[in-house]
């Protein structure tokens, strides 16, 4: 009897540790395919930096309209009151190795006007050198990127390029995919035990086993 209660008391703990550590799942995903084919975004009017599957990334504004590449990622339709933990960034690209001393960097920014200091952490930001085509991921969690909590009140994660180079580098850039991940909002009226109760709840019927296999005077 009391080794069924205590398996049952280790279950009950168990559980509550799994409440409180339960994984991040994927939230939403925002996709942005670049180019001037329908559905694409062209990003840029000057035509000599669009193809039909592309848009090519300067270090410089060489394709009009006064600023460098900036696109913006809504994830508005996730509910306001689910945790965001993590982005991931994923960008498809190629010619990033036009220049021995190109250096591009992923630079997220707040609506395209505050960026972060991300890019200066070369480990994480650097975009692979490479003439081929290539896919790439990079993860911004809270600890790492200075602006995290504002995306994530704003709903919108823009995405900026850095290029630590010396003189005028490009890149064609194919694609990007915002992928959102965290905590889902509680669904309406569902009541979720917090971890402390359950633990209590285990102890507690620990406790009345130990009651009942107590001799009688």
């Amino acid at each position: 009897m009391i080794k069924n209660l205590m398996k049952t008391a280790a279950l009950v703990l168990a559980m509550s540790a799994g409440v409180a550590q339960a994984d991040p799942v994927e939230l939403t995903t925002v996709t942005h395919n670049y180019g001037s084919a329908v559905g694409n975004s062209r990003i840029y009017t000057a035509n000599t930096c669009v193809t039909a599957n592309s848009v090519t990334v300067y270090d410089n504004t060489n394709c009009g309209g006064g600023q460098r590449f900036y696109d913006a990622f809504s994830f508005s339709s996730i509910d306001a009151d689910a945790e965001v933990s993590m982005f991931k960034l994923t960008l498809t690209f190629s010619a990033t190795n036009t220049n021995i001393l190109e250096d591009w960097r992923v630079r997220p920014s707040i609506n395209g006007t505050v960026s972060s200091n991300y890019y200066q952490n070369k480990t994480k930001a650097a975009l692979t050198r490479s003439a081929g085509t290539v896919e790439q991921d990079f993860f911004f969690t809270a600890a790492d990127l200075d602006i995290f909590s504002t995306i994530v009140t704003n709903q919108s994660f823009a995405l900026w390029f850095a290029e630590q180079g010396i003189g005028t580098n490009f890149f064609n850039l194919y694609s990007a995919t915002l992928s959102v991940y965290g905590t889902p909002a509680p669904a309406a009226n569902a009541t979720v035990p917090e971890p402390a109760t359950l633990a209590l709840a285990g102890l507690a019927l620990l406790g009345l086993g130990l009651s009942r296999r107590r001799p009688a005077r």
